[in-house]
């Protein structure tokens, strides 16, 4: 199989006063292994407190990952994402993802969402040559087909 070219992968994940940190953690735990994540706690508005779990990823570790997160999506929602992608990649090859934190909880699964549903907040860090905006849209064509 060819080498997936992706160089890094990051991920964040917020837990709110609602919700068991424990739990969140385990659904981040879906994409990240335990020992890749950190956890900060802070404060929201009005004095609520959250806890933020982050991770990152690079090399054969990112491209493990993002093999299962493509192979996790369904050819619809690829395809939607396709439709959407200006919306979805930046200019230095950042492709901003969102799963659902429910469904990695409960099925201890991955499943993606549209941008303004998604909990867990997934950035893949894309590798291009020259490295330029086409050329990263090009390659996203490519790993979404």
């Amino acid at each position: 199989m060819e080498k997936l070219p992706v160089r890094e992968i990051s991920g964040e994940v917020f837990a709110y006063e609602s919700e068991y940190p424990e739990k969140v953690q385990q659904a981040f735990e879906t994409f990240f292994p335990k020992k890749a994540i950190s956890r900060l706690n802070s404060d929201g508005a009005f004095g609520t407190k959250i806890v933020i779990f982050r991770a990152k990823l690079a090399k054969k570790p990112a491209r493990e990952l993002a093999e299962k997160i493509l192979a996790s999506m369904t050819s619809g929602e690829k395809e939607a994402l396709l439709k959407k992608l200006d919306l979805h990649l930046d200019e230095e090859g950042s492709l901003y993802l969102r799963f659902d934190k429910q469904f990695a909880f409960e099925k201890n699964k991955i499943k993606f969402t549209p941008e303004e549903e998604g909990n867990i907040q997934i950035v893949l860090s894309l590798e291009a040559f020259p490295a330029n905006a086409q050329n990263f849209k090009a390659v996203c064509q490519k790993l979404l087909q």
